[in-house]
């Protein structure tokens, strides 16, 4: 059994994100909703679900516990609307450990020490060395769940944060704070450095995650294209102005998008709003994932700065309640409209599926 023998409406679900992504609509906004299955499929022999235990090492770096977990999920998971299962390791820092970065792993989140700094030196010495260990394990981790996959799961291939928030991990964020301010050209060194190397990791990985065979690919945001699609953020453009922003940390990220068909970005809470006119002037960014961050959920108080987006012909990624997934539709324009939501059940999950078919009938 593949995802193409359970996913229904494959060729409505292509064309709708087809349109998504050019701020069009096909013949309804999009819907991301996974719940239970009514209809549990058994696991075939031998891919029972592997409980890591306390190992938090194994339970972010096996590719048997990685692929197991995936397929307890998929056989067990009704993927409504336009979600499609994807298997993503949880690492947000991976990226930063192939240039000097040490992890550390707890049972559910990993961090990283700075780059230490040698005797005599300033400032740390940040490069990619393709013997890695970490990178040579990312490699080889996307290749063996990819290749099993067996056209049952997208793969993320990403493992991490975008070139400057890598560069926060490496140097320390009241360093880097203070070297934007200090020494500006020194930061954009690095983050180019950081970038560069990182284009390479993206295309490589990429490649390993084609070993699913199947059609299109998957960002860090877990959505689907029909081309190549890359997920951007940067964090750390919370703690500088647009100037810096615009002047420093866009560069490379343009960079890296023009490396794809279908970027979506990353605007993670109000803190990073005063970055927003820049990003809705680069015409790379096709859509925004908006995450209002805790305590700010309530969608319906967004509406404006949602629609400011689709103003731009942005396409956008929000998050509502079931019992709100109709308020934010009639707020805001149907093309270029993704609404993740949840349900109680299959049945349920049908239902309003198809409530929002039915305003468009």
């Amino acid at each position: 059994m593949t995802f193409y023998d359970v996913k229904e409406d494959w060729d409505g679900v292509k064309k709708r994100w087809e349109a998504w992504w050019e701020f069009e609509m096909y013949d309804r906004p999009l819907l991301l909703i996974q719940t239970s299955r009514k209809d549990p499929i058994t696991l075939p022999a031998g891919e029972e679900f592997a409980d890591a235990g306390d190992d938090h090492l194994w339970r972010y770096t096996d590719p048997h516990y990685l692929t197991t977990k995936i397929l307890n999920e998929f056989y067990n998971t009704w993927y409504g609307g336009e979600s499609v299962p994807v298997l993503n390791h949880g690492w947000a820092v991976g990226h930063a450990c192939t240039f000097g970065c040490e992890p550390h792993f707890t049972s559910d989140t990993i961090w990283t020490d700075t780059v230490p700094i040698k005797d005599g030196d300033e400032y740390p010495e940040i490069y990619f060395d393709e013997s890695n260990r970490w990178w040579q394990l990312f490699l080889d981790v996307t290749e063996k769940v990819s290749a099993q996959s067996k056209q049952r799961y997208f793969v993320m291939p990403m493992w991490g944060n975008n070139a400057g928030d890598n560069l926060l991990l490496c140097r320390g964020s009241d360093a880097l704070c203070m070297d934007v301010a200090e020494n500006p050209e020194w930061v954009k060194e690095n983050i180019k450095i950081i970038s560069d190397a990182q284009i390479k990791q993206y295309k490589a990985l990429r490649e390993k995650a084609l070993l699913t065979g199947l059609e299109g690919t998957v960002n860090n945001v877990s959505i689907w294209s029909p081309k190549q699609t890359q997920g951007i953020d940067s964090d750390f453009s919370c703690m500088v102005s647009p100037k810096a922003f615009r002047d420093i940390f866009l560069p490379p990220l343009i960079e890296t998008m023009q490396t794809a068909d279908h970027c979506i970005y990353h605007l993670d809470g109000a803190v990073a709003l005063h970055q927003l006119d820049t990003l809705l002037a680069t015409k790379e960014i096709n859509a925004i994932q908006w995450v209002p961050g805790d305590g700010h959920w309530e969608v319906m108080q967004w509406i404006p700065l949602l629609q400011k987006m689709q103003a731009h012909k942005k396409a956008v990624l929000v998050y509502a309640p079931p019992e709100e997934v109709h308020q934010v539709i009639k707020a805001l324009q149907p093309e270029g409209l993704c609404i993740q939501t949840w349900a109680s059940g299959e049945d349920a999950a049908r239902a309003l599926l198809d409530s929002v078919s039915g305003l468009y009938r």
